[in-house]
């Protein structure tokens, strides 16, 4: 009896660690939801037919902050300086609040498509200007205010490329990098977002369809119908991350409250979790049904929106819940390799000094441990002598190397290896 009873609480245990995914709908209408955003630590979503809901307890209750706005089927949202500014897209144009409250219609001259998927900062040179909108369909348009004119900026983008989806960018040395993603591909433009350069090598078929950018600094990872792509400092090919999976949403996530203080997730009709943006495990999403359509986090929880399809054809959808420190970090499979040593991801990773490489020994043997630059060209050998069986760990300086993605290998004897990415970012 006793050993029944301790065989049900063990899996009540375990149970309450997987199954870490609570509906979060109390005051939600029932449409898809297809955009987040945080505003201190308050979660906002926006829908597609029922505008915006606000929560300020984490979930529990949400609440129409839709005031004046002026069409309800919300694409984008993204804030702005105060914790009540919002920049909106939606079907009917870009819409801007200062309170929640009042919604600005911020169509005007030179918009010649409101069917708005894309409303935020842009390029500071373009058009003279440093507000951008994307359409679905005409393409992007510049301004030196929210409220426009507006100019558009679509040379050398046509078909597929005109369908803006997201807008993201960085800096170079003393040159920025502005990236589009459409559902004609991945654009690029340098010092000034106005003339396109197409960049789709690597992609075909559905991985045309880009639909989120995110990264670290000049590592670009894309969100595509056809898997999770990077690209390295404006690189000539896009390589594949996570193959063959729809993927609608990538998220960088910085938190303490991760076990290794980030993380990247990739959704849509799975999801993916990343500590170093190259290895990655789907993660159990206990039993949810449906494509998530949109995900963002606060200072303690992730959020996650799915939309399901009913026999009719109507959508409707709803938001879910879990906390990041139970977040699944990744499992290593049981082969022989962990029988005889456990390798660690490096922490803090991202890194821009130094960072501590921790490993541990089942059996006493020779150890190496180097470190090898983007190329598989070794760089530093860290460990190279015999240890005894237990737990080490060792510093990594990289003051003096350029920022990159690098690779630690760990060889135990003459044959058992295993190898881990991280990133210099200084």
């Amino acid at each position: 009896m006793k050993r029944n009873l301790l065989l049900i609480i063990l899996l009540l245990s375990a149970f309450s660690i997987y199954a870490q995914w609570v509906p979060v709908n109390n005051g939600l209408p029932d449409y898809p939801p297809t955009t987040m955003w945080t505003l201190e630590d308050d979660i906002v979503v926006g829908t597609d037919g029922g505008g915006l809901y606000k929560t300020a307890d984490n979930g529990d209750n949400w609440i129409s902050i839709n005031g004046n706005l002026g069409n309800l089927n919300v694409n984008a949202i993204r804030g702005f300086n105060t914790y009540t500014s919002l920049f909106v897209a939606t079907d009917g144009g870009p819409f801007f609040t200062f309170d929640l409250v009042d919604y600005i219609d911020c169509t005007s001259t030179g918009l010649t498509n409101t069917d708005v998927n894309y409303f935020w900062w842009g390029d500071e040179n373009v058009c003279g200007g440093d507000i951008m909108v994307g359409t679905n369909g005409g393409g992007v348009f510049g301004s030196d205010e929210p409220t426009g004119p507006w100019t558009p900026a679509n040379t050398n983008l046509s078909g597929d490329a005109l369908i803006i989806n997201d807008m993201g960018g960085y800096a170079g040395g003393e040159e920025e990098f502005s990236v589009m993603a459409t559902d004609g591909g991945t654009y690029w433009a340098i010092n000034g977002a106005t003339e396109w350069t197409e960049k789709n090598t690597g992609l075909t078929g559905d991985a045309l369809k880009v639909k989120k950018i995110g990264g670290l600094g000049f590592l670009v990872l894309i969100a595509t119908h056809d898997g999770l792509y990077y690209n390295l400092d404006l690189a000539d090919e896009w390589l594949p991350l996570i193959p063959n999976e729809k993927l609608n949403v990538v998220l960088v996530v910085m938190s303490g409250q991760l076990p290794t203080g980030f993380a990247v997730m990739a959704f849509g009709e799975n999801a993916f979790y990343s500590e170093d943006s190259f290895n990655w495990t789907q993660m159990d999403l206990g039993g949810i049904t449906g494509e998530i359509t949109t995900a963002f986090h606060n200072s303690t929880d992730l959020f996650i929106g799915v939309t399901n399809a009913k026999k009719d054809g109507k959508e409707t959808g709803g938001v879910y819940r879990a906390p990041l420190n139970l977040l699944p970090v990744g499992i290593d499979e049981i082969t022989t390799w962990e029988n005889s040593a456990i390798l660690k991801q490096n922490y803090p990773n991202p890194f821009s000094g130094s960072t501590n490489i921790s490993y541990s020994l089942k059996d006493s043997d020779f150890v190496s441990l180097k470190i090898y630059d983007f190329a598989g060209r070794e760089i530093k050998t860290l460990i190279n002598n015999f240890q005894k069986e237990g737990n080490y760990s060792v510093v990594f300086d990289a003051e003096n190397l350029a920022n990159g993605i690098y690779t630690y290998k760990l060889q135990i004897g003459n044959s058992l290896y295993k190898t881990k990415k991280m990133m210099l970012l200084k």
